[in-house]
């Protein structure tokens, strides 16, 4: 599942133009990988939280963590962490 979701990355990345050197494109781009990224780990959170293992927990402590993270870098750099559109 995690390479078919890797392959619709970049495949969407690829259907994407990216203008390297304009910093709002690139910033928009940034924004849309980083919240499909959050969706995605959102995903796996829930998904662990429905069907609990062993380890279910600090795997959701790791994801939990690492949303934070991306969230609080996207605040850093003026992107909308809720990922409601700009």
């Amino acid at each position: 599942m995690i390479h078919s979701e890797q392959q619709d990355v970049m495949r969407a990345e690829a259907e994407n133009d990216i203008a390297l050197d304009q910093f709002e494109s690139v910033h928009n781009h940034l924004h849309q990988r980083l919240c499909r990224e959050l969706r995605s780990l959102q995903n796996r959170v829930d998904a662990l939280r429905q069907s609990p293992t062993i380890h279910s927990a600090s795997i959701v402590s790791t994801y939990e963590r690492l949303i934070r993270k991306k969230r609080d870098f996207m605040e850093h750099w003026g992107m909308d962490p809720s990922c409601s559109g700009r």
